[in-house]
């Protein structure tokens, strides 16, 4: 009975990270690695996961249209509208292009004004993981083009809601 409560307790904490009022039909995919005990400062997390909405709910979220990040759940202002900012939003070019601060990097990995990427994103702290292939494309695509909303959350994360897929992407590096 404890692991049944525990796995009951884990799937509503995943689940609680989509924003009200969009509702999930399934997790498509999840993927989460710890470095460390996973409960003590200075322990380092990364995750990835892929939520696909209610018919009814990516529905609804296609009908707001460029509304959409007013009636999502948090912070007046909180949701931006994509494509990622990388020219002039000190935020986004922190979080999604840390690299970019650094010549040796940029001059061995990266070009210059390079469009955010989920792995870049992830890979913010050097705790990697290996995304599915495909998984990442489509989140790239998200972000890199207009029609989706993503928000910054606490420890390191950022949600990101795709209507035109009927998707919400979960992200953090903390």
């Amino acid at each position: 009975m404890p692991c049944i409560a525990f796995k009951i307790n884990e799937r509503n904490y995943v689940l609680a990270r989509v924003p009200e009022p969009l509702e999930v039909a399934e997790i498509e995919y999840r993927l989460e690695e710890s470095w460390g005990l996973g409960f003590t400062p200075g322990d380092n997390e990364t995750g990835f996961v892929v939520y696909r909405l209610t018919n009814d709910s990516a529905d609804w979220a296609r009908k707001q249209g460029s509304q959409l990040g007013n009636m999502l759940e948090g912070a007046k202002g909180a949701w931006r509208e994509t494509p990622v900012d990388d020219r002039s939003d000190e935020t986004a070019i922190g979080q999604w292009h840390h690299y970019d601060r650094d010549p040796d990097m940029m001059a061995v990995e990266r070009p210059k004004r390079h469009p955010a990427t989920i792995f870049e994103y992830l890979e913010k702290y050097g705790f990697t993981i290996s995304i599915e292939h495909g998984r990442d494309d489509e989140a790239n695509q998200s972000i890199q083009s207009s029609g989706s909303f993503y928000s910054y959350g606490p420890g390191g994360s950022v949600t990101i809601v795709d209507p035109g897929r009927g998707k919400v992407y979960f992200a953090y590096a903390g």
